[in-house]
């Protein structure tokens, strides 16, 4: 399948129509709208331009697998990144002495002593009605800490009443789900030094042209024939 390595910011909307798909002032290109296009269409398209570079909209579903799960949020950063949304520090700037304890939704009981830890607990949900986002991923302030939801979108993180960030009184939960699909969005959260769970139900906003991705394309690799000596 083909790529896109690095995604353009630059609006689809507003660009003029053409016959293939839309121009591009920005860079004076012809955007060619693979969304209306099969992959045999897509194959057949780059092998007339080979050679030729080639600027695509095209939905994610189109292009390549993403990065495995263990890169995935660099990839996702990047991304997020690349088309001017904010996104977290990929790493805390100092480890605090006292890490959270987190734990998915799905776990019977928090790992940790509930008269010393604050519970933080919820859904994230694909817009106001819509079902819950699997795999979003929600990180404490600028840490590095964090869970990811569960395949109905549920959440749970366990946290040290002691932690720097709990005690003091408020933190934020940057919730990122797939950047081609919604804007990340921050969530305040009051900390009291002790009481029942937080709950909380975050909804996700679509960003513009949803399960879409625009930039230059990288056409698959084909096979070589293998030596025969």
């Amino acid at each position: 399948m083909i790529s896109i390595p690095q995604p353009c910011a630059q609006p689809w909307a507003t660009m003029s129509p053409t016959a293939a798909g839309r121009h591009c002032a920005a860079c004076a290109t012809e955007v060619v709208d693979f969304t209306r296009l099969s992959e045999a269409e897509i194959l057949a398209f780059l092998a007339q331009r080979s050679g030729q570079r080639v600027c695509a909209n095209a939905y994610v579903t189109q292009l390549a697998p993403p990065p495995p799960a263990s890169r995935w949020r660099r990839w996702a950063v990047a991304a997020l990144a690349l088309l001017g949304w904010q996104s977290v520090s990929s790493c805390a700037t100092q480890p605090p002495q006292q890490p959270p304890t987190t734990a998915t939704a799905s776990s019977a009981t928090p790992t940790a002593d509930p008269q010393q830890s604050v519970v933080i607990r919820g859904r994230v949900l694909d817009g106001v009605n819509g079902p819950g986002v699997a795999g979003a991923f929600l990180f404490i302030n600028d840490t590095q800490y964090g869970t990811v939801t569960d395949e109905n979108g549920h959440f749970e993180l366990v946290l040290a009443s002691g932690w720097a960030p709990v005690r003091a009184g408020q933190l934020t939960l940057w919730v990122q789900g797939s950047p081609f699909t919604f804007k990340p969005k921050t969530v305040p959260v009051t900390t009291p030094a002790a009481g029942p769970p937080i709950e909380l139900l975050i909804q996700m906003e679509s960003i513009e042209g949803r399960g879409q991705v625009m930039g230059r394309v990288v056409p698959p690799k084909r096979p070589e024939t293998p030596p025969k000596g």
